[in-house]
């Protein structure tokens, strides 16, 4: 009987997982020789003559690109094998990319909020460096916006996705294609227009979104009321419906930038020098190593609320499936809509992946507390209320679900104690406190606020409350 392999591979590529997905191909993460890349294959019954015409377009695009900023192309094949975990094989076609690890510019903007002008500056010259080089190369990309804006793995910028992106044979294009709120005028009025002027008016709209952290119009239409103002040239009136009781965060300098980007006529529009020379562009600009330093603590954010979220989804599906088990009502849940712990996992820097339980029999010690939740759940909660008995987190183990506590000031003896969660099979979760060191009777008020606090919203999970059916 044959086995299943632990990862699929593509050629010499071992698949670790899936980075997203869209509707004509799926993204992985791969490894080759310690390497990491971005595998983009394409969905085999997608093989129509004019998706094959457009990934045609997109490798001949790739092939004649090269730059620090740009998503880079190592290697691409029709027929790459593709083998799957139990051992079948099926030749797929798919580009390989360098990996830009650490996600897209408009996460580090929807969850943390707007840039520094210094930090904005940063990233608008690594994006004009990439557009001026594509420009002498005679190509558009066509669909730039934050979400095709990427960082590597030292937070510079990388320009992705090249799906519509165009050799200018001609000087002016005709598709009309792109994405509302970032596509220029020309483009929504279905006119002729020229790529490289409408590449630098989605420039605009990322500039004013990562340094005001809100998007200066829906669309680029006389429909729209924001972008209204700026066809019938009241400029000042778009301004100061921007600006609000924030008037310090655009100066006119800035201003100007803005306006000459967004120009609704692409002929008086900026071109990439003059962005590229303009005063606001030359001012103090971030070095690499405050880059690092605040996009850390930004990129952490994202990952807290990234699991937080995952806690959540699992939760929902669970609540969805999950039928009682023996005698119990068994409910496993996750992040209820009454808790968020982004917080708590950011600021401990809690890693919920790859974390065990230990096996645990139920012995009916006062020390222990028996539940049907989440262990991942169980173990945020307590470390966003351990105020609320008193005590402080002196250690999470990285892989185990255990916490060390010491009480805080306000117990007379400090007290250390440990919790940890056991697996008593059928879905019930043990939670084991035990007294390091201190006195036993200030130790037992300790473990009574415990469970008071886990039974302030959760009682109906402890084994206890538990009717039989």
């Amino acid at each position: 009987m044959q086995t299943e392999e632990k990862h699929s591979k593509c050629g010499e590529y071992v698949i670790i997982e899936k980075l997203g997905q869209g509707y004509h191909a799926k993204v992985k993460l791969a490894e080759k020789d310690g390497k990491k890349v971005a595998i983009k294959l394409f969905k085999t019954q997608h093989n129509t003559a004019q998706n094959i015409k457009s990934l045609a377009n997109e490798i001949n695009i790739l092939k004649q690109l090269n730059h620090p900023n740009l998503v880079n192309l190592i290697e691409f094949s029709d027929a790459l094998p593709y083998k799957k975990k139990n051992g079948t094989i099926i030749p797929r076609v798919c580009i390989i990319l360098e990996l830009a690890q650490r996600g897209e510019l408009f996460q580090y903007v929807a969850s943390s909020g707007r840039f520094a002008p210094e930090i904005t500056r940063y990233y608008f010259k690594q994006l004009l460096s990439a557009m001026i080089y594509m420009t002498n190369k005679g190509i558009c990309h066509r669909d730039l916006k934050l979400e095709n804006i990427l960082l590597d793995e030292n937070f510079n910028l990388k320009v992705a996705d090249f799906g519509f992106a165009k050799v200018m044979e001609k000087p002016k294009q005709k598709t009309n294609l792109g994405t509302p709120g970032y596509t220029a005028p020309e483009i929504t009025q279905n006119r002729e227009y020229n790529g490289t002027q409408a590449d630098i008016f989605s420039i605009g709209v990322i500039v004013f979104i990562l340094h005001a952290g809100s998007p200066p119009f829906s669309t680029a239409t006389e429909t729209d009321p924001f972008f209204k103002l700026i066809i019938h040239n009241k400029r000042d009136e778009f301004w100061n419906c921007h600006i609000k009781n924030r008037s310090d965060i655009f100066p006119q300098d800035f201003k100007n930038l803005i306006n000459g980007m967004l120009a609704p006529n692409p002929d008086e529009r900026f071109t990439l020098d003059q962005c590229l020379q303009h005063p606001w562009t030359n001012g103090a600009v971030a070095t690499p190593q405050q880059i690092k330093i605040e996009f850390k603590k930004r990129y952490a954010r994202i990952q807290a609320e990234s699991q937080a979220s995952q806690m959540k989804l699992k939760a929902q599906k669970q609540n969805i499936i999950r039928k009682p088990i023996g005698k119990f009502r068994s409910i496993i849940i996750g992040e209820t809509e009454q808790e968020d712990f982004t917080e708590t996992i950011e600021k401990q820097q809690l890693n919920l992946e790859n974390r065990f339980l230990n096996k645990g029999q139920v012995i009916g010690l006062p020390n222990e507390i028996l539940l049907y939740l989440d262990p991942n759940f169980i173990l945020c909660y307590l470390l966003k209320y351990c105020t609320k008995f008193n005590s402080e987190v002196k250690k999470i183990h990285n892989s185990k679900y255990k916490i060390n506590f010491v009480t805080n000031e306000e117990i007379d003896e400090t007290i250390e104690y440990s919790v940890e969660f056991l697996d008593c099979e059928n879905e019930l979760i043990k939670v084991n406190i035990t007294k390091n060191s201190g006195d036993y009777f200030q130790f037992n008020q300790i473990y009574k606020r415990i469970k008071n606090v886990l039974q302030e919203n959760y009682k109906e999970y402890f084994k206890e409350e538990i009717q039989q059916e």
